[in-house]
């Protein structure tokens, strides 16, 4: 028959206020919420100043007795997240972003995990009773409220104590948050109290003590609970975990919220009472005394148990070392719940704990009591302090508890945004299907808020950077961001020097017929910059770039610009005097161009004509290259527009490019590569004047093969005057290359907001370092181990994690691809 959880175990909380409870007993409980430590991968010394921080904040903790950890994974809300984003959503794509973003986001992941959650930590500490006041009229109000109270609760009045009750706690509320403040600790709103008061009874929103506990725990199902609230039923089970005597590095709760589910953590402590003729430290002597003439007589009289009463004399040995050191010394419990829609399913939950738990550790014991379901559920109540029930208690000292690593997280990205992929732990997973399914953490990105100045952020740089091999996953994950980005009020600029992104989009409209689909694509304009093209001639001088509302201090950056080039056509004149008069040319060309004269870089080398022998041949030697070859795109004589970029979203290719590898010996790169390193710096210089266009409006430039700016001192000082653009210009950069270290030249690490890095064999200890890891055998081991569609990722937030990238929509993966599969692929991979 079902019964009430009231019927033999009393919630002990009869009234709440702010952040405090008070029970039937008379004790005051105040709750805070603990904001969780984000802990690098593999990063030992981040782990190690948390422990030393929760150890310092519990032994201070001693003198208050009883204190309550809960880790409660909650709804996040994941629709509000995702949704909340669409004041942001561009106007021509509105119904496209409803679809993808507000809709089919929500829906494909609410459906995965029902619903996805995020986990909380809160911490209760029970105050104590003298804090009052020390005045005998105080004291006595404080009795005669109490009796009135506890009166009330036998009578089932709504007896109501005022607020000036509580206030007579708030300094000792003030020194507990005091203490709990290395763990980033606040107190608890009453909103999200009374949510924790009701989670229990699935009454979360619910105010009133008794309607909260509107709910019948059918106890019928042997080892299980059958909760049943507003005629909805669920089932739950409570499971109690024994550690191991050797729990170094054994980070328990980590591993549970690495579950696919939901799993709670309810850590009850008490710090049991050391002295007097009741207290532990003379228990425990009588003890050792007791073991010890147990362990003699053993000896004596040669039994078998000898050594079972050699070790028990040990511990208690230890134990009275334990407790005559200053040390905090603590009793406590863990006590798991898992929850389920369905009886059946949340077996097999249940047997997955177990299998897992024993694996992580082979010496932990995970029990799922038959018959005390009903015990446990009291017990992991709020204000329920351990000594209620001495089941299943584990005597330690703190520095243990520490080791549980309580009141952590992995989580990483924004608490707004897009879905991208997940989270991950340090296990090794062989392919994008089994990491995603290990991982309930969400990774959302809000790419445009990255410069708004977010609270708790380490930087405001709205710039992204992807590095890695070709064939990890990089190029995938960019063209997921201009997707999404397309859905957002921004003007984009992709720059597509490979020329692929056209192909398969068009390829991908052409097999998927998602209306939406359809809409987003054909969004983009794809402008082809043809040197055959006569309308193309000059379009990328980047002379163009100065007119009359130019100065003097304009001219330094755009010489260096066309001297480099230049020098890509041909390499540095080992006569002084010639280099020298093309530097004064083409300063001169530039002092006539912002003087509102129509010339261009064409006209540096009339300049040189009229010098000498040396320098007419130098002049004649450009104009023998120039005019037949793919660089005519980037000399003009003035008399042509310059590039324009009128459309919000732009796919910009240039054809005949051939770029070298990024790894390449420029000794070895052939005519036509430094002809094509020259129009992509030639290009840098639109890209920065592309951004600076309309502050007013969010601009966006995506770079792929991006290293190319970092092969000449020209180049950088173009990607160097890109990057400045950033907050002050409301303009972002993504760009992707092929090893971390070009995003972190002189003074630009910090210009970076967010940072992915895939696995790149040779830059793997320049990735740890950039990512702030010590380059360990275990962490170049981390990132031999990151897989296809695996990296590295720090968000705005400096957290730094392992993460996989994860498209939802099978459309998009048709459009993302950057190579086809074959039948010899296909069959590979089925006997891999």
């Amino acid at each position: 028959m079902a019964k009430k959880a009231t019927v033999k175990y009393e919630n002990l909380v009869v009234q709440y206020k702010d952040n405090l409870l008070l029970t039937t007993i008379g004790d005051v409980w105040a709750y805070y919420k603990i904001n969780p430590f984000q802990i690098n991968v593999a990063n030992i010394e981040d782990k190690r100043q948390y422990k030393d921080s929760f150890i310092d904040v519990f032994e201070r903790l001693q003198k208050y007795d009883d204190v309550d950890l809960k880790l409660l994974p909650q709804d996040m809300d994941l629709a509000g997240r995702i949704q909340g984003t669409s004041p942001d959503w561009a106007d021509d794509l509105r119904d496209v972003a409803e679809y993808y973003i507000g809709q089919e986001e929500v829906n494909l992941l609410q459906s995965e995990f029902n619903p996805a959650v995020i986990d909380t930590f809160y911490i209760g500490v029970k105050l104590k009773n003298t804090s009052v006041g020390d005045d005998l009229k105080d004291k006595v109000s404080f009795v005669t409220d109490l009796v009135l109270k506890r009166f009330a609760e036998t009578l089932r009045y709504q007896f109501k104590l005022t607020d000036d009750y509580f206030k007579r706690y708030e300094t000792m509320n003030d020194d507990v948050l005091g203490i709990l403040r290395p763990l980033n600790a606040e107190k608890l709103s009453e909103e999200k109290l009374v949510g924790m008061l009701g989670l229990t009874y699935r009454h979360e929103d619910e105010q009133t003590l008794l309607k909260m506990r509107d709910t019948v725990f059918d106890l019928s199902h042997t080892g299980f609970v059958e909760r049943i609230a507003d005629n909805k039923t669920d089932y739950f089970t409570h499971l109690v975990i024994n550690l191991p005597d050797k729990i170094q590095f054994l980070e328990l709760l980590p591993e549970l919220q690495s579950f696919k589910f939901p799993i709670e953590a309810h850590i009850k402590i008490n710090y049991p009472q050391r002295d007097g003729w009741r207290g532990l430290r003379q228990q425990t002597k009588q003890s050792k005394g007791k073991y010890r003439d147990e362990m003699k007589d053993a000896y004596n009289t040669n039994e078998d148990s000898s050594k079972r009463s050699e070790l028990n004399y040990k511990l208690a040995k230890d134990l009275v070392n334990v407790l005559d050191d200053k040390n905090g010394f603590i009793s406590w419990s863990i006590v798991l719940v898992v929850r389920h829609a369905e009886l059946a399913e949340l077996k097999k939950l249940v047997s997955k704990v177990k299998t897992r738990l024993n694996t992580f550790d082979r010496d932990i014991e995970v029990y799922q009591p038959t018959f005390q379901q009903e015990q446990l559920l009291y017990q992991t109540l709020p204000a329920v302090a351990l000594g209620v029930f001495k089941h299943w208690q584990q005597f330690t000292t703190i520095p243990a508890l520490a080791e549980l690593m309580f009141g952590t997280t992995q989580t990483l990205g924004a608490n707004t945004g897009f879905y991208v992929g997940r989270v991950l732990n340090l296990q090794k997973y062989r392919s994008v299907d089994s990491a995603v399914a290990s991982s309930r953490l969400l990774l959302l990105l809000n790419l445009v808020i990255s410069n708004k100045g977010i609270k708790g952020a380490k930087t405001d740089s709205p710039h992204l950077a992807l590095s890695g091999d070709t064939g990890q996953g990089k190029s995938f994950l960019f063209k997921i961001l201009l997707l999404h980005m397309a859905m957002f009020n921004t003007k984009i600029l992709y720059i597509d020097p490979k020329q692929e992104v056209r192909r398969w989009f068009m390829r991908a409209l052409e097999k998927e017929k998602n209306p939406y689909f359809q809409k987003l694509i054909q969004s983009f304009h794809f402008a082809t910059l043809n040197a055959n093209d006569k309308a193309n001639l000059g379009i990328l001088d980047p002379m163009l770039t100065l007119n009359e509302q130019s100065t003097e201090d304009d001219i330094p950056d755009v010489m260096t610009l066309i001297n480099e080039m230049l020098r890509q056509v041909r390499s540095d004149s080992k006569d002084i005097l010639v280099q020298t008069a093309l530097n004064n040319a083409i300063q001169l060309v530039c002092s006539r161009r912002i003087k509102g004269e129509q010339v261009g870089t064409l006209n540096v080398f009339d300049e040189l004509d009229k010098g000498s022998q040396a320098e007419k041949d130098l002049a004649a030697y450009y104009r023998s290259i120039v005019p037949v070859t793919m660089l005519k795109l980037a000399f003009s004589d003035g008399s042509t527009d310059s590039l324009q970029f009128n459309d919000k979203r732009t796919i910009l290719e240039v054809t005949g490019l051939q770029l070298p590898q990024a790894s390449q010996d420029s000794r070895t790169y052939s005519e036509t590569q430094k002809y094509s390193i020259a129009l992509m710096l030639a290009l840098g210089k639109y890209l920065e004047k592309f951004g600076r266009a309309n502050p007013d409006e969010f601009t966006l430039e995506m770079i792929d093969e991006a290293w190319i700016f970092n092969t000449s001192q020209a180049g950088k000082n173009v990607f160097d005057s890109i990057k400045r653009l950033g907050r002050s210009e409301n303009n972002a950069l993504f760009y992707a290359t092929q090893r971390v270290n070009d995003s972190s030249g002189e003074g630009s690490i910090g210009q970076f907001g967010q940072l992915f890095a895939f696995d790149s064999v040779d830059d793997r200890p320049n990735i740890l370092r950039q990512f702030n890891l010590p380059v360990t055998k275990a962490n170049l081991r981390l990132l031999e181990d990151l897989q296809k569609g695996q990296c590295l990722f720090r968000d705005i937030y400096g957290r730094v994690g392992k993460v996989v990238i994860h498209s939802l929509f099978d459309e998009w993966t048709t459009a993302l691809k950057t190579v086809n599969s074959n039948e010899s692929a296909r069959l590979e991979e089925k006997y891999g």
